[in-house]
C-alpha cells in the first residue's frame, strides 16, 4: 500500500462520505465493479463496470468547474439513484457552491464545506458495541490496514455504501482488510461477503429489521454468557458454548452470500429451532460470545482436505492458544439425532490438524487461484485444557481404553445419544481398537434398541468414535 497517496484520498473520501445520508443512496451494493469481484467465504463474483460519483471524483481529486446543488434537490449516486436515508425517503441538499482550486481541483476544505451542508439524519443501528482493538487478529495489521479495517467497520456501522475510491486499492489489499472485518467482527452480521473494492454490500439497509435482529440475536446470546458466567473456569465456559451451538444448530451450506447463514443471526437469532449456518456462522457465533464474555477468541479461515472453505476459532485459555472447531463436532448426519455432540475439536493442539484436515491455515483462495493471508495465528501447543486430557478419559493402555468405549456405547444406548468416543495416547493402542470394530458393533447390537455402529474415528486425533445406530 502506498501510504501517502492513498490515505490522504480515503480520509478526504470518509469525511465527505460521513456527512451524507449514511448508506450512499438506494444502490444496495449489487452495482458491478471494475476491480474483480471475490467471495469471502465462498465463490467468485464475475468483474463488470460502473461510473464514479461526484464524491468519488471530489475525493480522488478529479477535475471540473464549481460543484453546485439546487435547494432541495435530491442527490443521486454515481449509478444515477436517487440517495435515501434510514427511513427511505430521498437525501436532499441546499443551495451549495464550491469553486474548484487553482488547478481545476476540489480542495479538501471545499469538500468539507459542501458536505456540511447536507441535512440527513445519521442512521442508529443498536448493534452489540466493538469488543475493543486489543485482539490477536487486528494488531498483526500495519498502521495503515488497521486504519482501513477502522473505516469499513465505521462505514458498516452507519450502513454506508462507499468507503473509499474504487482505485485507491488492489483487490488484494481490500479483501484482505475487508475479509478481518467480515470474520472478526461478528457483531455486523448485517453485512455481505461481497467484496467490492471501495464499496460495502448489505444483506439489508432497514435499520429498523436490523435492531430488532440484534434483540432477538441477544436474547439467546445474553442468556448463554450469563449461564457460562456462572461456571468457574474458561474451560466450562466454552462447554456451554459448545454443546448449545453443536445441540442447536445444523449444518447449512446452500444459501450464499445473500442469506444469514455465515452470521449470528442464524445461530441465535433467526427463531429455527435448528439455527442454519455454514462452518463461518458456527466460528462467529464462538467469537461474538466470547467478545461478551471477555475471552480471547478469534475466527481463523482455510480449508479443508478437500480443498472446500472452512472456518474455526483459536481461544486462549489461562494464557494457551487453543483450536475450538464447533463445525466438526456437530456432524452432518443421514439420520439426525438432536441429542448429538462430540469433542474431538474442543481445545485441541495444531499438532493434530494443521496440513492434515485444517489446510492453508489463516488464507483466503481468491478467485485466479492464488492465496491472500489474513493473519498467522498463534501456535496452538498446550494439550491441558483439551476435552479429554481434561476429563480424565485419555488412555495410555489398550485394557482400560477399550473397557472405556464400551461403557460409552452401552452410555449412548441408554441416553439414546449417538457418539461413543475415547481418547487414546498412542498410535498403537488406537490401530487395536480400530482393528477390533467388527466386534464392537456384535456387542452394540446385543443392547436394547441398537441396530449398530458407524465409524467416524479420528486417526490424526486419535480418537476412537463409534456412533449409534437405532432400530
Amino acid at each position: 500500500m502506498k501510504k501517502n497517496k492513498k490515505f490522504i484520498s480515503v480520509i478526504a473520501f470518509m469525511t465527505a462520505a460521513a456527512m451524507l445520508a449514511a448508506g450512499c443512496g438506494s444502490d444496495d451494493g449489487t452495482a458491478e465493479d471494475t476491480s474483480a469481484s471475490i467471495n469471502v467465504i465462498g465463490g467468485s463474483e464475475q468483474s463488470g463496470s460502473s461510473g464514479s460519483s461526484a464524491a468519488d471524483n471530489a475525493a480522488s481529486g478529479g477535475s471540473g468547474g464549481a460543484v453546485t446543488s439546487a435547494g432541495g434537490e435530491a442527490v443521486t449516486d454515481g449509478n444515477g439513484e436517487t440517495v435515501t436515508g434510514a427511513d427511505g425517503s430521498a437525501v436532499t441538499e441546499p443551495p451549495v457552491t464550491a469553486a474548484p482550486g487553482s488547478a481545476g481541483t476540489l480542495s479538501d476544505e471545499d469538500i468539507l464545506n459542501a458536505m456540511t451542508a447536507v441535512t440527513s439524519e445519521p442512521v442508529q443501528l443498536n448493534i452489540s458495541p466493538a469488543a475493543g482493538t486489543e485482539r490477536y487478529a487486528y494488531n498483526t495489521l500495519t498502521a495503515e490496514e488497521k486504519e482501513l479495517y477502522d473505516a469499513i467497520v465505521a462505514g458498516a456501522e452507519t450502513l454506508r455504501y462507499k468507503i473509499c475510491p474504487e482505485d485507491a486499492y488492489s483487490v488484494e489489499e481490500w479483501s484482505k482488510v475487508f475479509g478481518m472485518v467480515y470474520m472478526q467482527e461478528p457483531r455486523l452480521f448485517y453485512l455481505n461477503s461481497k467484496v467490492k473494492v471501495g464499496r460495502l454490500v448489505y444483506l439489508t439497509k432497514d435499520a429498523a429489521a436490523i435492531n430488532e435482529m440484534q434483540k432477538s440475536i441477544d436474547a439467546v446470546a445474553d442468556k448463554l454468557v450469563a449461564e457460562a458466567n456462572g461456571k468457574a473456569t474458561t474451560f466450562e465456559k466454552l462447554l456451554v458454548f459448545h454443546d448449545y451451538l453443536a445441540l442447536n444448530s445444523t449444518f447449512e451450506l446452500k444459501g450464499g452470500n445473500s442469506s444469514y447463514n455465515a452470521s449470528i443471526y442464524n445461530a441465535f437469532g433467526s427463531g429455527e429451532a435448528q439455527g442454519n449456518i455454514q462452518c463461518a456462522g458456527y466460528a462467529k457465533a464462538v467469537q461474538y460470545l466470547c467478545d461478551k464474555a471477555g475471552i480471547s477468541c478469534m475466527v481463523v479461515t482455510g480449508e479443508t482436505a478437500e480443498g472446500q472453505s472452512h472456518a474455526w476459532n483459536v481461544i486462549d485459555v489461562d494464557g494457551k492458544w487453543y483450536n475450538f472447531d464447533v463445525t466438526w463436532d456437530d456432524p452432518i448426519l443421514s439420520e439426525p439425532n438432536y441429542k448429538n455432540v462430540r469433542y474431538n475439536y474442543f481445545l485441541v493442539p495444531d499438532e493434530g490438524m494443521h496440513n492434515i484436515t485444517h489446510m492453508h491455515v489463516g488464507q483466503k483462495k481468491l478467485s485466479d487461484g492464488s492465496y491472500i493471508t489474513y493473519f498467522t495465528p498463534p501456535a496452538c501447543t498446550a494439550t491441558e485444557q483439551n476435552y479429554f486430557v481434561k476429563n480424565g478419559i485419555l488412555y495410555s493402555d489398550f485394557e482400560s481404553a477399550e473397557k472405556a468405549l464400551k461403557a460409552e456405547i452401552e452410555r449412548a444406548a441408554k441416553d439414546g445419544s449417538r457418539t461413543a468416543e475415547v481418547a487414546v495416547s498412542s498410535k498403537d493402542i488406537y490401530d487395536k481398537l480400530y482393528d477390533k470394530r467388527m466386534e464392537y458393533n456384535e456387542f452394540a447390537k446385543g443392547l436394547s434398541g441398537v441396530r449398530g455402529l458407524t465409524d467416524n474415528c479420528n486417526e490424526s486425533m486419535l480418537i476412537i468414535e463409534l456412533d449409534v445406530l437405532y432400530s
